[in-house]
């Protein structure tokens, strides 16, 4: 009996994962992988608590290679004795604490169905663009958009015309279940922008012309940009990912340029109490901010 015919798929996810690499169905085993729930391998310290989890790691003649397995059965075929302690996570999950943009993923390795997948990749596979989402799920309809606002910009959207945003804004799904402002603005990275009331102020939009809010891939460098395929470089903390620089949340984030408010797009304004009030409401007929009575939610 060859290795191929001694390994075998040890649930219903490795089955249709092990099928689609046979089958030469590389598209459909990458769909497969986006979803995935991955073993980490850790120290037996680690697993303990004794010592600070870190990365298995692997390195090649080009990079150094994360090590993940579609399952704990996986891992522990491909270790034997050495693969006896473990961490799941999600992909997306791995993406928010990337530890090197130059890195790349290796599932399976030592397994007759495994993948090299190179930061590039991973990074698009964990977080697609909002045009991609919406590909990848179009009865979703149309997320909701958010972005923080400090006096000045409220002043700004107030008294202009035609309001445009520029800058990062980020899913608000994703911090939905974040109900004060410290706890919120400490997750974006932005404390500075609570105000002197303890409060913050949300602007709120739904996206029309969803190609215009990039997926912000890059690094903190040239080097780092380039080893995701990334178009952006901006300064530390930022991960290049694709999502807000924190490990322990997962937030989609998007870089506009100029973009055009659409009628209905709000300014909410989250107290420190935690309740939230909706302060305007844009009307892009009469291209004009109407102001509302204090209305908690």
């Amino acid at each position: 009996m060859n290795y191929c015919e001694a390994v075998r798929p040890g649930n219903d996810f490795e089955e249709r994962l092990w099928a689609a690499h046979e089958a030469g169905q590389n598209a459909l085993c990458l769909s497969l992988l986006r979803d995935a729930d991955f073993a980490l391998p850790i120290t037996a310290a680690a697993a303990a608590g004794a010592e600070p989890v870190a990365w298995a790691t692997a390195e090649g003649p080009d990079r150094t290679w994360v090590l993940a397995y579609t399952s704990v059965e996986a891992m522990r075929e491909a270790g034997g004795d050495m693969a006896v302690h473990c961490r799941a996570t999600s992909l997306v999950e791995l993406a928010a604490g990337w530890p090197d943009p130059r890195w790349g993923l290796a599932i399976n390795p030592g397994l007759p169905v495994g993948f090299m997948l190179e930061p590039g990749t991973v990074a698009r596979l964990a977080v697609p663009t909002l045009a991609q989402d919406l590909l990848l799920d179009p009865g979703s309809g149309v997320p909701v958009v958010q972005k923080l606002l400090g006096p000045a910009d409220i002043h700004a959207l107030l008294a202009g015309g035609e309001p445009r945003i520029s800058g990062y804004c980020h899913h608000a799904l994703d911090v939905s279940h974040i109900a004060t402002p410290v706890v919120l603005a400490e997750a974006l990275g932005q404390p500075e922008m609570i105000n002197d009331a303890g409060s913050l102020n949300l602007l709120r939009w739904r996206p029309v012309g969803p190609d215009l809010y990039r997926t912000p891939y890059g690094g903190i460098d040239e080097e780092s940009r380039d080893a995701v395929a990334g178009w952006v470089v901006e300064e530390p903390p930022f991960v290049g990912m694709g999502l807000v620089p924190n490990v322990d949340q997962v937030i989609r984030e998007y870089r506009i340029y100029g973009v055009e408010l659409p009628h209905g797009a709000e300014i909410w304004e989250l107290t420190v109490a935690g309740t939230e009030h909706r302060r305007a409401i844009y009307h892009g007929d009469l291209r004009r901010w109407l102001l509302i009575q204090v209305q908690a939610r």
